[in-house]
């Protein structure tokens, strides 16, 4: 294979301008039948690719020639199955191997149209399934839809390793480069493998939980005592008594026990003390960032109560229109249950909401009010929509619908709202009035809502309450979740001074544990600290680019670049980092400053609070391999006599840190002012 690749790409390397034409040629005669079997043209676009991410051949025109090329290649092949029909089945190689097309077939058979989407994807089949589309009478205008939306997306997709293998191989050398490619495509094989192993096991338990309350229900059936049971859960449709109903009453159960036993349990504890609250609440702080607060905005915005209830209002009132009386009734109560149920039990829990934004919701935090209702109504509007269509396209319904949701509830959390567990309460809340509605609704058999009409009652709903209340308020909730510092205070310098330790001792990580002893304090004005530090040798760290991103996670010259995390204090990042190196250029020594909200009583001086520390020479993204703190001394820091005759210095010992094997003697460095 390698004897026709090579001679190929070098020949492409020497002659650029011919790359268009000869990837047109090699997709086109990759999906034609017969010759796509013989052709190498995964191996030679993907090889294309390289060429195009290194910049020798063009890139977008050579992406556009590829899809043209298989659209043109499916296209041949489609008009000689349309053409030739069961005439195929008697020549070669079809003659001698008929059990090519009865694997087609079958495929075309068992997807329709999007047998020719998926079967560009699928090896195997790649050039057989036009032939087979064009045999059996698929038309044409179908066939040219699916062969341009599937060429769309295989061209990029094929190309795309050796795009990035080319764009890498600029940047970095090529066993490096190989190695960070290969390291991402281990990490996006793991996420989806994950997910295809998760899906399978809920799978099982569903139909584990299905199997047993199958016997459930034929055991209460047979009750003298609980068969009443069965009248409740009455299904409109008698087969799915068993299968619909009571499976619904057994998650609603379920979800019901989880939100109450997860209620219990955040009293006893209290919100801020449990891990997750705790963990998310120092990450959101520490990642804020004013685009990110747009977004969330936006997001949290869709859980508004005054944008949610008048759609379930404006679905209630078409409802009542069209004289689906019983319907408006559930999808009012549908509402109305959300609403209310968030209110009663805020107002029995009676939760605190966290700390830290401008203007925090007056009422209590738990369950979400937010979460509540976005997930109630829209995952309700979601189902009735989902039930219009086939089973296997319900999932592009519900799915989308769910990410919709988990955003949400995500965005409190961030915008520094709710505690986590507040959302995760609303999720479970919403999960039961859902399921509870849902059970009295499959009582009685309904006539299909007609679902143009009723998407255009919701999209027109949502677009004007969400457009008027976004344009109306904006403003004023990007001033409500403004974040707050935590408050400062003033300090005595002579306290100062002789203790060392009126502040947090340890440098508290991006989740909020505590991470890195504190080893300097100093005292003074900023930029007379870093016109210091710069003139005693140290210097300012490169800006974070590609290059220094790839080599941190290869974990290439790692020692040379500060970690990808930056370390946090007060849920905020260093006001400078400065580095040095020493031991003739061995070890990179990095030194950070941070806010530490403290300023002297005397003269309102600002007190800024540090660690110094080496870079490993070796560094993993994924954990650290050695401890690199050092002792922060005079030395560390000053090498000239230029800091003589601005700053004065003390090492004090502070009270040792109890370590659960050791206890740690903590040395930390005292800068102030001559």
């Amino acid at each position: 294979m390698s004897d026709i690749v090579s001679p190929l790409l070098q020949w492409l390397n020497a002659n650029p301008e011919w790359a268009g034409f000869v990837t047109f040629l090699i997709s086109a005669s990759e999906s034609v039948a017969i010759i796509g079997t013989i052709v190498p043209g995964s191996i030679t676009m993907t090889a294309i690719g390289a060429l195009a991410g290194a910049g020798i051949v063009p890139l977008w025109a050579t992406i556009i020639w590829a899809i043209f090329g298989a659209v043109v290649g499916d296209g041949i092949s489609y008009w000689i199955g349309h053409y030739f029909k069961d005439r195929i089945r008697t020549t070669w190689p079809f003659r001698d191997n008929p059990g090519i097309l009865q694997k087609g077939e079958y495929f075309v058979h068992k997807y329709g149209v999007m047998s020719v989407f998926i079967g560009r994807f699928v090896g195997p089949l790649r050039a057989m399934v036009p032939v087979v589309a064009g045999m059996l009478g698929m038309r044409p205008l179908q066939f040219t839809i699916a062969n341009i939306a599937s060429a769309i997306g295989w061209a990029p997709a094929y190309m795309l390793p050796g795009i990035l293998l080319g764009a890498a191989s600029l940047e970095l050398p090529p066993e490096i480069a190989l190695h960070v490619i290969l390291a991402l495509l281990l990490i996006f094989l793991f996420i989806i493998l994950c997910c295809w192993l998760t899906y399978k096991i809920l799978q099982l338990l569903h139909n584990q939980i299905d199997q047993l309350l199958n016997r459930f229900w034929n055991t209460l059936k047979q009750s003298r005592y609980f068969h009443i049971t069965t009248v409740v859960l009455k299904h409109y449709d008698p087969a799915e008594h068993h299968h619909g109903q009571l499976t619904l009453a057994f998650y609603f159960l379920l979800t019901s026990f989880l939100f109450v036993a997860l209620i219990f349990y955040v009293k006893l504890v209290g919100p801020q003390h449990v891990g997750v609250n705790d963990v998310l609440y120092h990450l959101t702080r520490g990642i804020r960032t004013a685009e990110l607060d747009n977004i969330m905005l936006a997001l949290t915005t869709f859980g508004q109560k005054t944008v949610v209830l008048p759609i379930v209002f404006a679905i209630f009132c078409w409802l009542l229109y069209i004289k689906r009386t019983r319907a408006a009734l559930h999808a009012l109560a549908l509402g109305v249950l959300a609403a209310g149920s968030v209110f009663v039990i805020k107002h029995i829990v009676q939760t605190t909401r966290p700390w830290g934004i401008f203007n925090s919701p007056a009422s209590f935090s738990m369950p979400s009010g937010h979460t509540t209702l976005s997930t109630t109504i829209y995952m309700g509007i979601a189902l009735i929509i989902a039930m219009r269509v086939s089973p296997k396209k319900r999932k592009y319904i519900l799915i989308p619908a769910g990410i919709l949701i988990a955003a949400i509830g995500l965005s409190r959390v961030y915008l520094g709202a709710h505690w986590f567990t507040d959302v995760l309460a609303g999720w479970l809340l919403s999960s039961a009035l859902l399921i509870l509605v849902t059970l009295s609704y499959l009582r009685q058999r309904e006539a299909p809502i007609q679902l143009k009409s009723f998407m255009g009652v919701v999209l027109i709903a949502l677009s004007c309450t969400y457009g008027y209340y976004y344009y109306r308020h904006h403003a004023q909730i990007q001033s409500d979740y403004a974040l707050l510092s935590w408050p400062a205070k003033a300090i005595p310098m002579n306290e100062w001074w002789d203790r060392g330790n009126i502040i947090p001792q340890q440098q508290v990580s991006l989740f909020g544990f505590p991470s890195q002893l504190i080893n300097i304090q100093w005292v003074g004005n900023l930029e007379k600290i870093k016109t210091t530090l710069l003139n005693e040798g140290w210097a300012m760290p490169p800006k974070r680019d590609l290059v220094s991103t790839l080599h941190r996670i290869a974990d290439v010259k790692s020692g040379e670049y500060l970690p990808l995390v930056s370390p946090q204090y007060l849920d905020k990042v260093p006001v400078l980092t400065v580095t040095k190196y020493t031991d003739g250029d061995k070890n990179l020594v990095v030194l950070r400053l941070w806010q530490a909200n403290r300023n002297i009583a005397e003269n309102g001086e600002p007190l800024w609070v540090g660690t110094v520390g080496l870079i490993p020479g070796s560094y993993s993204w994924l954990f650290k391999k050695a401890a690199h703190a050092i002792e922060a001394n005079p030395s560390a820091i000053f090498s000239a006599r230029y800091a003589l005759n601005h700053w004065q210095w003390k090492t004090i010992i502070l009270k040792p840190l109890h370590h659960p094997r050791k206890k740690i003697q903590q040395p930390v460095l005292l800068i102030r002012n001559k």
